[in-house]
């Protein structure tokens, strides 16, 4: 798979000392979670999977339906979350085998590695930003030393098959996407490129770009205070109470909801 078009974007970090406060839930969380435990211990159950986190390992975590996390007693947390895709918008954790636990090498490396990132996050710096990536694609590496299986490589093929039509739709989000005519983009008959589409993405097309639409209001609700009226506008919707309906739809919140919680969690 052609990794071109691998792109970054950053959320939030931290780097802090936690007591049994560190509990709660977030609920549908598009981005990946990479998590070190520099100290103590947590419980995390993600969309059914329960875990434990030791002391010493790094953790990767896809992209949520439901986030539970808890502390028993005491824990020293650094993490961030950002989210990875190639072509054209395409999660590398839905492409690529990857290992969710790996051991650190160097404890003493990653820390200073993970506290770069919280600390030049959010710089203005364009040399910083370029560091910051560096660290973190240093620090996943080891989670993707995993040999792809034949459905892996299939559905590489099947995903380079579609990125014409992905690019297309990453691009036009704000202006439109004409559904009816994305088949023409891969090639096929429309029925067979519906069907081709689901199969690959688990998604029909529709959905796909609607969760495309809502994964960039999220984004904007992070970045910006612009009221939801002027959201609503520039991201193509009808009203904000449109914006609003589909938003809650596939997240479970309400933008005002969401842009709390995000200030809170970041």
């Amino acid at each position: 798979m052609d990794i071109s078009g691998l792109e970054i974007v950053l959320f939030h970090s931290d780097n802090s000392d936690y007591l049994t406060e560190w509990n709660g839930t977030r609920l549908n969380d598009d981005y990946h979670r990479l998590y070190f435990i520099a100290g103590g211990s947590a419980e995390v159950t993600y969309d059914g999977h329960h875990c434990q986190l030791a002391e010493g390992r790094t953790y990767l975590f896809p992209t949520t339906r439901r986030f539970d996390y808890s502390c028993p007693s005491h824990l020293r947390l650094l993490n961030v979350c950002f989210k990875m895709t190639v072509q054209g918008g395409i999660d590398v954790l839905d492409l690529y085998p990857w290992s969710f636990e790996i051991q650190a090498q160097s404890a003493s490396e990653t820390f200073r590695s993970m506290t770069m990132i919280d600390e030049n996050l959010t710089s203005e710096f364009f040399a910083d930003q370029i560091l910051v990536r560096s660290r973190i694609l240093s620090l996943l590496s080891p989670h993707f030393r995993t040999r792809a299986k034949h459905r892996d490589l299939k559905r590489q093929r099947d995903v380079r098959r579609m990125a014409p039509v992905l690019r297309h739709i990453a691009d036009n989000l704000r202006t439109g996407v004409k559904i009816s005519e994305l088949h023409l983009l891969a090639g096929m008959s429309r029925s067979h490129f519906v069907r081709k589409f689901q199969a690959t993405f688990d998604v029909s097309p529709q959905d796909y770009v609607r969760k495309k639409r809502i994964t960039l209001v999220k984004n904007e609700l992070h970045s910006s205070d612009l009221p939801l009226s002027i959201l609503a506008e520039d991201l193509g919707f009808s009203s904000s109470s449109h914006m609003s309906r589909e938003f809650k739809h596939y997240t479970g919140y309400s933008p005002k909801k969401f842009r709390a919680l995000d200030k809170i969690y970041g």
